[in-house]
């Protein structure tokens, strides 16, 4: 059923802005992540995964989001993950320890910013 989630892809200067809504589980991780990869073209700098209105994610749509941060990163590009505070999404990665691999930001604009100032998306030391 793959209208469980909900994705849209624009593009903004030399970022890729990739929104998933609904609930991202195991029927729909694998093609939404394959899809959000082929859309960022090699001229771009990183991808933007805007999670601020995804409702649900379970295990398998972590591992599509380390999948991802692997992959733009063997281009030397970045991933940047929005996911607000008080969220639920917000709270798996939490858990996932997932800002080791990709930052995450609380807004879209945060998250351009990162990509756009790399020193600024890097963890903090420690």
């Amino acid at each position: 059923m793959n209208d469980l989630v909900g994705l849209e892809i624009e593009q903004r200067d030399e970022v890729v802005i990739a929104r998933l809504t609904g609930e991202l589980d195991i029927s729909v991780a694998d093609s939404k992540g394959r899809k959000i990869a082929e859309a960022v073209p090699s001229s771009a700098r990183g991808v933007v995964v805007d999670m601020a209105q995804l409702e649900f994610m379970d295990s398998s749509g972590v591992s599509m989001l380390f999948g991802l941060a692997r992959q733009v990163g063997s281009h030397r590009q970045q991933l940047v993950v929005v996911a607000p505070t008080g969220r639920p999404v917000a709270r798996v990665l939490q858990i996932v320890e997932f800002d080791r691999a990709a930052p995450v930001r609380e807004d879209v604009d945060a998250a351009i910013e990162a990509i756009a100032t790399p020193q600024a998306s890097q963890p903090p030391p420690g």
